[in-house]
C-alpha cells in the first residue's frame, strides 16, 4: 500500500500487535507505524533481535514504541501485558493478534494433552483472553479495531496440522461471534487467513528449492507471499477504508484454495 497515503484516521492510533518478533508480526508493527500508529510489539522474547530491529525502525519514523514480554500461554502474563500497555499509552485502538506456534505432532488419536494443550493456549485462547481483556474498553470507546490471523489451512485438511488447523478454524469461528456480540459498538472484529509467507518460521520450506518448487505450483500467482503482503491487509481491515467489513475472514493465500467453501 502506497505510504503517502496514509488510510488511517487522522487522530493518533494505539496498536498492540503479538508475535512481534515474527516476520509476520514485525511487518504488520512497521506498516501500522509507518501510517502513524503508536506501537506495543508483545512477544516472548522481548531480546530477540528481530524484535529489536523492529522497535529500533519504529523509533526511526518518529513513532512512540514499546516491546513487552509476554508468554501467551499464560493467562496471567495476558493480564499483565493488558495492564502494562494501558499504563503506558492509556489505549489500545487496534489489536492485532499474530502469534501461533505451529506443531507437526502425532496424529489427532495420538497427540498428548500437553501437545493440544500448548497449540490451542497459544493460537486460540490467547487471543480470546485478549478480546475479552481489550474489546469491552473499545465498546466504551465506541471505536476500535482487531484483526486476527488465522490460515488458510482452517479451511484445508493436510495430514499431521490437526491441532493446527483445528485452532485457526476456531479463530474464524471466534471473529464471526464477536462481530454478532458487538454489533452496534463502532468497534470492528475481522480475521485474515493467510497461506505459504516467506517468513523465518517456515525457512526450512521455501528455502528448499524442491518444497518451493512443489508448492507454488498448487498456488495461482504462483509465489509464496512477503510478510509485507500480509501486513498490507492487516492496514486495510484497520483503516476506515473497510469501513463495512465485519465479522469477515480474509484468504490471502495467492489462490491456494480458491473454490474451497469458507
Amino acid at each position: 500500500m502506497n505510504s503517502s497515503v496514509n488510510p488511517l484516521s487522522q487522530e493518533s492510533k494505539v496498536a498492540l500487535i503479538t508475535g512481534a518478533a515474527g516476520g509476520i508480526g514485525s511487518a504488520v508493527a512497521t506498516t501500522l507505524a509507518q501510517q502513524g500508529a503508536s506501537i506495543i510489539l508483545t512477544d516472548r522474547e522481548t531480546e530477540s533481535d528481530r524484535l529489536t530491529q523492529t522497535r529500533q525502525s519504529i523509533e526511526k519514523l518518529g513513532q512512540p514504541v514499546t516491546a513487552l514480554f509476554a508468554d501467551l500461554a499464560a493467562g496471567e502474563q495476558i493480564d499483565v501485558l493488558v495492564e502494562r500497555a494501558y499504563e503506558e499509552f492509556g489505549s489500545i485502538d487496534v489489536l492485532v493478534n499474530v502469534a501461533a506456534i505451529h506443531r507437526y505432532p502425532d496424529p489427532l488419536l495420538k497427540i498428548s494433552e500437553a501437545d493440544w494443550d500448548l497449540v490451542q493456549n497459544v493460537n486460540f485462547k490467547s487471543c480470546l483472553r485478549l478480546c475479552q481483556r481489550i474489546v469491552p474498553n473499545m465498546v466504551k470507546q465506541g471505536s476500535g479495531n482487531v484483526i486476527t490471523v488465522a490460515s488458510d489451512s482452517a479451511f484445508d485438511v493436510i495430514a499431521g496440522e490437526g491441532p493446527y488447523g483445528i485452532s485457526k478454524i476456531s479463530l474464524t469461528k471466534l471473529t464471526a461471534y464477536l462481530a454478532k456480540e458487538i454489533a452496534g459498538s463502532g468497534v470492528r472484529i475481522n480475521a485474515i487467513a493467510p497461506g505459504w509467507v516467506r517468513t523465518p518460521l517456515i525457512e526450512e520450506y521455501w528455502s528448499d528449492p524442491e518444497f518451493l518448487k512443489e508448492a507454488k505450483e498448487g498456488i495461482p500467482l504462483q509465489r509464496i507471499a512477503e510478510p509485507e503482503e500480509i501486513a498490507n491487509v492487516v492496514l486495510f481491515l484497520a483503516s476506515d477504508l473497510a469501513s463495512y467489513v465485519h465479522g469477515h475472514c480474509m484468504v490471502v493465500d495467492g489462490g491456494r484454495i480458491a473454490g474451497v467453501p469458507c
